[in-house]
């Protein structure tokens, strides 16, 4: 356990906020609240994430060869079964503390303390890749940015943590406002989708983004240090800017529940190295904002430009620095010096205890992940001079027009060498010549009993620009018509030369991206009886990636096909229709939401709420995932659950 405070920030804050504190106090005064609060989230299904050892498809079997350069029907690898049956997706009491502060007339602060803890309710694996009672549990909560924490204030340990999530000062005055400290910062108007709300990154460890739908990206959105400031220049326009550490996004940690990363690839190796040539760089923007325009001030605009480095990780493999004697010695053909195993980026896993244990696996998982797993090897064969050597010298290969090595999964290839040929015989440590007899039986031997390999990866993150507008517009029509006071948003940004994975090439994928959302949201009364429904619908495109920021390019493929029927062509298209109704005396709610993905993939969320006191809130929501590899929602296809909280608040 460490807890995490980065003292350079802290001495900044200080000073900058020295001249706000000089008014004198007219009544100092203070508010404690807060609640505590069970989260249980039961699984509908028996389902388990396939990112882990305990939902591996492949758990269990042997992988017979499919190639054409090896025996056909011959045993090269067994992969034990480590299958789990969980019950649930969390199960964690969480508990917040919100301090307010009143020091002047002019100034006022606040606190946000926060805790988090799950229990070790499910078959966890750890991350050597043994279940638990096997070896260990998972390390749920910690992430090695600032020391081994997420943020710059928190404190975790493998299954709690605690974090201040808001800690600021505020100063108003006249036309002008002013916070200080640790906050998070959310610009647009877009509800579910994030087009302008691009000032902070998202916290994915506890329930990912299927928490309760009303409450967005509140528990998610991540805070840190920096200042915001707002001028009111007249009674319609407001300039607002804001600087910020940066603080990049927060995937799941390996062998968690919610797990992206594929078990055979470690994104902890590195990743300190990535956030740390990054993480004195302070994000920026302003925002120009038109409210009440037009005769009857039913317009509002905005315009906004952010320079930011994304929060959104960059992932590609890198140099294992891992011998192994089977394999042999080969030369790097640029400079003619002599690499071994560890100028590659794949280790072997003993047993097959994590990493990929077969081709078959390996397109499979790859095509999961949103991934071209031949691009990977294509990839590994350019960037890798011992892969290269091995490709080129020992099989023979060269690249096409395309600078391509490789151009079939299954069927024929360059020197009648598929991606399965290709795979196959790197398990087997190459063909027979480039090995001593002695040595190929080695590498033959080991790569029986259930070895498999396990990839590195390095962390990025790139810089970029984002410039967006946004308008918004009141309808006035035939009072309690459907028309009357119908509210219609939209917003949009461009940002040039964005970045993303690439097959974990060392070079990114770069292309100009947009994003763009209409929104349509109204109160409407159906009944006297009943307080009015409140009616939210959304449309989004997004130009090169999906809701999961994943490139479209690597979208659609499957174990024997590789990406690609159009989604990079046509954009990304999704859609949210939501509502809330509560019922009369407000003890009841009910909720809905449905998020449609174009490509098919659909999330449904109802909800029910009741409130029988000010001090006790009952919820319970499920959620409802279908999808595929060609779609953003495939991943969590494993994930339907029904989500029970109780809460008390003080």
């Amino acid at each position: 356990m460490k807890f995490s405070m980065r003292a350079a920030g802290l001495p900044v804050l200080a000073l900058a906020a020295t001249p706000l504190l000089t008014p004198v106090a007219s009544a100092f005064d203070y508010t404690v609240s807060g609640f505590i609060r069970q989260e249980m989230a039961y699984k509908l299904n028996n389902n388990e994430n396939p990112a882990l050892p305990g939902g591996n498809r492949f758990a269990g079997t042997d992988y017979v060869t499919q190639g054409k350069l090896l025996p056909q029907g011959q045993v090269i690898n067994s992969r034990k079964d480590r299958s789990t049956n969980n019950d649930w997706n969390v199960f964690a009491t969480k508990s917040e503390i919100d301090v307010s502060f009143n020091f002047t007339n002019n100034l006022t602060g606040f606190v946000k303390f926060r805790g988090y803890y799950q229990p070790d309710t499910f078959d966890l694996v750890d991350k050597s890749g043994f279940v638990d009672g096997d070896g260990g549990e998972p390390d749920l909560f910690g992430v090695p940015h600032h020391g081994k924490e997420a943020t710059y204030l928190s404190v975790s340990d493998n299954d709690y943590m605690l974090d201040i999530p808001s800690m600021y000062l505020d100063y108003a005055k006249g036309p002008l406002w002013v916070r200080i400290g640790q906050q998070q910062i959310a610009w647009g108007e877009a509800l579910f989708f994030r087009v302008a709300d691009m000032a902070n990154g998202l916290d994915f460890r506890r329930h990912f983004i299927f928490d309760y739908g009303p409450e967005e990206y509140s528990d998610e959105r991540l805070a840190a240090p920096g200042i915001r400031a707002s001028y009111q220049l007249d009674q319609n326009w407001e300039v607002e800017v804001f600087a910020q550490m940066f603080q990049p996004s927060v995937l799941p940690t390996n062998y968690s529940p919610y797990s992206l990363i594929q078990s055979g690839f470690n994104m902890h190796q590195g990743y300190e190295e990535g956030f740390d040539k990054v993480d004195d760089q302070i994000n920026g923007g302003i925002r120009i904002q038109g409210q009440n325009l037009g005769e009857d001030g039913s317009w509002g605009v905005q315009f906004y430009a952010i320079s930011r480095h994304s929060p959104t990780p960059l992932f590609t493999l890198y140099e294992s620095g891992v011998d192994n004697a089977a394999f042999p010695v080969l030369p790097d053909q640029a400079t003619g010096e002599l690499l071994n195993f560890s100028n590659q980026p794949f280790i072997y896993e003993p047993g097959g205890k994590a990493g990929t244990a077969s081709p078959s696996e390996w397109f499979h998982n790859a095509a999961i992940a949103g991934s071209d797993g031949l691009d990977t090897i294509n990839g590994l064969i350019e960037d890798f001079a011992w892969i290269k050597s091995f490709a080129e010298l020992g099989l023979g290969l060269s690249p096409d027009a395309n600078g391509d090595y490789l151009t079939s999964i299954a069927g024929d290839g360059p020197n009648g060498i598929n991606g399965i040929d290709f795979l196959e015989l790197f398990w087997q440590a190459g063909l027979p010549g480039l090995v001593t007899p002695e040595g190929g039986e080695a590498a033959l031997n080991l790569a029986l009993g259930g070895n498999a390999l396990s990839g590195k990866m390095k962390v990025s993150y790139a810089a970029e620009n984002i410039f967006g507008f946004g308008v918004n517009h009141i309808i006035y029509a035939e009072e309690d018509s459907f028309l009357d006071q119908l509210v219609v948003r939209f917003e949009a940004s461009y940002i040039p030369n964005r970045k993303w994975t690439n097959n974990l090439r060392r070079d990114f994928i770069e292309e100009d991206d947009v994003l763009a959302s209409l929104i349509l949201e109204k109160y409407h009364r159906f009944s006297n009886t009943f307080p009015a429904t409140f009616l939210i619908f959304e449309y989004m495109y997004r130009k090169e990636s999906d809701l999961l920021e994943r490139h479209l390019s690597g979208l659609g493929a499957t174990s024997t096909k590789r990406p690609g029927g159009g989604e990079q062509d046509r954009g990304w298209h999704g859609a949210v229709l939501a509502f809330q109704q509560p019922f009369p005396g407000l003890k009841w709610r009910i909720d809905g939401s449905i998020l449609y993905d174009f490509e098919g993939g659909y999330s449904i969320q109802p909800s029910v709420r009741y409130k029988p006191s000010g001090a006790w809130t009952v919820e319970a929501f499920a959620n409802f995932i279908d999808g595929d590899n060609d779609d953003s929602l495939g991943v969590f296809d494993w994930s339907d659950d029904v989500t029970l909280r109780i809460t008390y608040q003080f």
